[in-house]
This record gives structure tokens, C-alpha cells and sequence, in this order.
């Protein structure tokens, strides 16, 4: 065969080989709730569809119809999304949304090249079951407490049938996205093949969450943003609060709402801080407030892996957060921040105290903050890590 030829042939080869890595990938997002909302889930599965379609990428959301006033067909940031329809009777209205679910997925499997299901429920259970006849690449997120407790991995559940047909279902996909070590760790506990299992955490809009240009640090300005239920602690943050006697002009701003705001209120008075502690309530525009505070606090008793301390270290804001699970994966000990640990309000007071005469400490801490979140937890990087998981051999479970 003649050199020419032979070159002839490797340049088409190469051209095949170009081709078939520059073709777009269809991706069907899975979220197994209301959409669009504002639980972590549903952010990050709204954030990595973005992502996904603006490097090219076709992707299609499908979700329960849950809530009514929105269209069975519509759009949510130019993306296609799905609502499957099904009655609200306990028990048989999941049921049938299931069987539902799985009938769509047959159907239009030759539409997509990956399945990614972003939370471990019902859905997951449902295309486990379904999986020996799925063609595309299914792979499950797992965040951790809502799985964890009460959910499908819930190890209490386990007399349970129905809850042991779940799981055996959802133990019957081909991977497994685990945000954090600790979940990793509990899949592998519960029976999961490790070869499945895959660390890729939340990802994080470095564009949206950038730091001020100039950040006042002339006093201390801690900020919490998230929701106000016992999970995260509020009440042992504000105990910190005043076991720190912070200084005068020293602000703390709880931003959010729920159950607990009101009695969180009438404890910052009982505390005497009431003066020196905002509550908010819902904030629009987040990416302002984190730049307007020089510090962010979170007192949580357990976590996945928090968007919001992830965006805040993308503001380049240092953290104070208790030694949990999700904490532990994200925050580096007197590098980016202090952990202590949960439950312990004097604990986190000292530390509190610690950052809050030390504009410079701040500063450094809350560079490094950022300069972690742009090399592990940008969104670049985590498709990058996605991408790798739909493009994976699936696996046959029969």
C-alpha cells in the first residue's frame, strides 16, 4: 500500500474520530419534583441544563406535573421540558406516574444518549426496573439527607417491601453521581457496586458568583442564605453570635425563610443581638448580598454538598461552618475557612471571634475560597465529569 494511501487513510479515520467527538450529546434531565424551583436539586439540574446546551448540547427535561398552572409542554431558559401528568391519590397516583414515566422513557429512549435522573426516588427505582430494556446511559444523582432519611436509602425502611422493591430497582443503574465523600461511602454500605460509583460534585456559576471588585472589610459582616428549618442550625448560630459579643457596627444577616423564622426572630431578642441580626427573608439578587458581607456562616447538623457555601467561596467570601459531611468535602481547614464542631455554639463563637479583627485573614482565606471553587467545582469541570459518565459502557442488569 502506497504511503499516500495510507495517509489518505488515517486523515478520514481522524476526520471520523473528530466528528464523533464534536457531535453533540442528547441528554435527558430527570428531576423527580417541581421545576423550576429553588431546592438545591432543582437549581443544579436548571444550572448543568444551561450549561449543557450552551456548549451545544441537546438536552430535554422531564418531571412530574406538579404543579398545575404550568403547561404540560414548555420551555424554562429555551430548554424543552416535559411534565408527566398523573391523579393525586396516595399510593396509586405514584404508581401510575411511574408506569407512565417508564412508557415515555421506552418510547423516546432513541432520542437521547444519556438519562441523568437528579434525585434517587421514585424515578430512579422506576428506570432501574426498566434498565435491561434502556439503551442510553442512566445515571442517578444522590445528594444525601433527603435519600438518606425517609428516602429510598434509608436502611429503617428496610422492612418495608415497597421500600425494598425501590431500592433494588434503583441499585440497577448504570451510574451513580455522589456529591460527597460521605455519600460514596453510604452507597458503598448499602450494597452499591464501587465501580458505579462517581464523586462529581454541584457545580457553581463562577460568571454569576464573582467577587466585588472592592469588598468593604471594615467591619465584620456575616451572612447566612437558605432555608430557615432545625437542619440548619440557626438557633446554635445565633448562640454563637452572642456568645461572641461581636463589635457594635458587626452585622449577621439570616436571609431566607421557613418554619423557623419567626422563633429564630424572638431569639435574637431573647439573646439581646436582635440589633445586630437581619432577617431579610427571600433575597432576589443573592450574588449582591455575598458581596456586600465579608464572611459566610453555616451552623448546619448535616448536609449534601451546599450550594450556597459554594457560591459564597466562589464570591470569595472565607466560611465558618460546622464539621459535617459536605462541609468537610469543600472547606480546607485554615485555608478557606474554620469547621467546628456541630451542636456547639462556643465553638463556633471562637472562631467568629478569631476572623472577626483580622480583615486581613479574611481576605487571604477568602482568595483561596475562590481559587478552590474555580479548579474543582466550576461548571467546565463538572461537565467535563458528566460528559465522561454518559459516554461510560451501560451496563446489563437482567
Amino acid at each position: 500500500m502506497s504511503k499516500n494511501i495510507m495517509e489518505a487513510k488515517a486523515a478520514k479515520r481522524a476526520a471520523v474520530d473528530v466528528k464523533a467527538v464534536q457531535r453533540p450529546l442528547r441528554v435527558l434531565m430527570v428531576v423527580d419534583g417541581r421545576y423550576p424551583a429553588t431546592g438545591g436539586a432543582e437549581m443544579q439540574a436548571r444550572l448543568l441544563g444551561a450549561s449543557f446546551a450552551a456548549a451545544g448540547h441537546d438536552v430535554h427535561v422531564l418531571v412530574p406535573h406538579l404543579d398545575r398552572s404550568l403547561p404540560a409542554q414548555g420551555f424554562v431558559d429555551g430548554i424543552p421540558v416535559t411534565r408527566l401528568s398523573y391523579p393525586r391519590i396516595k399510593g396509586l397516583g405514584a404508581l401510575l406516574l411511574n408506569m407512565r414515566f417508564a412508557l415515555w422513557l421506552l418510547h423516546r429512549q432513541k432520542s437521547f444518549d444519556a438519562i441523568h435522573i437528579h434525585m434517587m426516588h421514585n424515578l430512579a427505582s422506576a428506570a432501574g426496573w426498566l434498565k435491561p430494556w434502556l439503551k442510553p446511559q442512566v445515571v442517578t444523582k444522590v445528594s444525601g439527607a433527603a435519600e438518606f432519611q425517609g428516602g429510598i436509602l434509608d436502611p429503617s425502611l428496610s422492612h418495608r417491601a415497597v421500600h425494598r422493591l425501590l431500592l433494588r430497582g434503583a441499585k440497577r443503574l448504570d451510574s451513580y453521581q455522589c456529591i460527597s465523600l460521605r455519600t460514596m461511602k453510604i452507597m458503598e454500605e448499602a450494597g452499591f457496586p464501587t465501580a458505579r460509583l462517581h464523586l462529581v460534585p454541584n457545580a457553581v456559576d463562577l460568571k454569576r458568583f464573582k467577587p466585588p471588585v472592592q469588598r468593604d472589610q471594615s467591619a465584620l459582616r456575616a451572612v447566612f442564605v437558605g432555608r430557615h428549618v432545625p437542619v440548619k442550625g440557626l438557633d446554635v448560630l445565633l448562640k454563637a453570635w452572642a456568645f461572641a459579643g461581636p463589635p457594635e457596627n458587626a452585622r449577621l444577616t439570616l436571609a431566607g425563610d421557613g418554619p423557623e423564622r419567626e422563633r429564630l426572630i424572638d431569639l435574637a431578642k431573647e439573646l439581646g443581638i436582635g440589633g445586630s441580626v437581619e432577617f431579610p427573608g427571600l433575597i432576589q439578587d443573592v450574588p449582591a448580598l455575598l458581596c456586600a458581607n465579608n464572611l459566610y456562616v453555616q451552623a448546619s447538623h448535616q448536609e449534601g454538598l451546599p450550594n450556597a457555601v459554594l457560591e459564597a467561596m466562589a464570591n470569595a467570601l472565607p466560611v465558618v461552618a460546622t464539621r459535617v459531611s459536605g462541609h468537610e468535602d469543600i472547606i480546607a481547614e485554615a485555608e478557606t475557612g474554620f469547621l467546628v464542631p456541630p451542636n456547639d455554639p462556643e465553638a463556633f463563637a471562637a472562631a467568629l471571634s478569631r476572623l472577626a479583627n483580622q480583615k486581613e485573614l479574611r481576605m487571604t482565606m477568602g482568595t483561596s475560597a475562590r481559587e478552590c471553587v474555580e479548579k474543582k467545582y466550576s461548571i467546565s469541570v463538572v461537565v467535563d465529569s458528566l460528559i465522561n459518565l454518559y459516554k461510560k459502557p451501560v451496563t446489563i442488569n437482567l
